[in-house]
């Protein structure tokens, strides 16, 4: 995960929509949100895949330096989770940010969008696309403290956009949300 994940711009910790949704579906999570780093490297992922995990979210889109560089690693990072742990439900997420973050919005969408299908045509059904890039337009910059990084407000806009869906795919896999 990037720095959003990390939840650099939350008044606390207990404010990121992670740690909102952990609460609320009573379930543990590992916070692997690197502030600029965790780049899809290799090293990483293997390390990732030896964790026990009941699901796994890749979010790293904002760390990624280029487009260039997710393409290099997005889907790379996505098989070493899935040579390890092949049922393990996956979701793949974009970045969340306004479109003046980043001038390549729509090429880094397509990336991690690729690495879905792909896993889909090779018959991977435990995987899940969620696209982000619209989150926050509706709102201007309200939500963020730049135009990138939520506040409280905007972990808020996060959790009620990605919490249903992340709390069907647990209760799909037998993972029974407590409250939503």
């Amino acid at each position: 995960g990037s720095s959003i994940v990390h939840g650099t711009a939350a008044s606390r910790p207990g404010c990121i929509y992670p740690a909102i949704l952990s609460r609320e579906l009573n379930v543990d999570f590992y916070n692997l949100g690197f502030s600029g780093n965790a780049k899809g490297e290799r090293v990483l992922g293997e390390w990732m895949a030896t964790l026990p995990m009941s699901v796994f979210v890749c979010d790293y889109d904002h760390n990624a330096p280029t487009v260039e560089h997710l393409r290099k690693t997005h889907e790379r990072l996505f098989l070493q989770i899935r040579e390890k742990h092949p049922t393990l439900p996956v979701l793949m997420m974009t970045a969340v940010s306004l479109p003046r973050c980043f001038d390549d919005r729509a090429a880094r969408r397509d990336v991690i969008l690729t690495t879905y299908q792909n896993a889909l045509a090779r018959g991977d059904r435990n995987v899940y696309f969620l696209d982000g890039g619209e989150l926050f337009a509706r709102y201007g910059n309200e939500g963020t403290v730049e135009g990138c990084h939520p506040n409280d407000l905007g972990f808020d806009r996060i959790l009620n956009a990605y919490g249903p869906e992340i709390a069907k795919v647990l209760k799909k896999y037998g993972i029974k949300p407590s409250k939503r």
